[in-house]
């Protein structure tokens, strides 16, 4: 159970944080914001709810944007953990 609640909070906090702030600083509307963290998620059906829920193509343009770059951050991501752990285990 232990577990769970660490992924749950792992998952949930940086979305909070990120919507929170681009929202309190950034100043982005709704639609920005779903394929903002849409596309933080990789995540093409929260995508498609967000169009059909907003009507406009600014989820999509948001998703587009962020996309790539997660991407790229989760092979780097990976391969920094694996380095790390083949650094530590040596």
């Amino acid at each position: 159970m232990r577990w769970l609640l660490f992924g749950a909070v792992i998952t949930a906090v940086p979305l909070l944080v990120v919507g929170v702030v681009a929202r309190a600083w950034k100043k982005l509307n709704y639609a920005e914001l779903c394929g903002l963290l849409a596309g933080s998620m990789t995540d093409p059906p929260a995508l498609a709810f967000a169009q059909q829920t907003t009507g406009s193509d600014a989820p999509a343009v948001a998703y587009a944007t962020v996309y790539p770059l997660v991407m790229l951050l989760r092979v780097f991501s990976a391969q920094l953990v694996v380095f790390l752990l083949w650094k530590a285990a040596g």
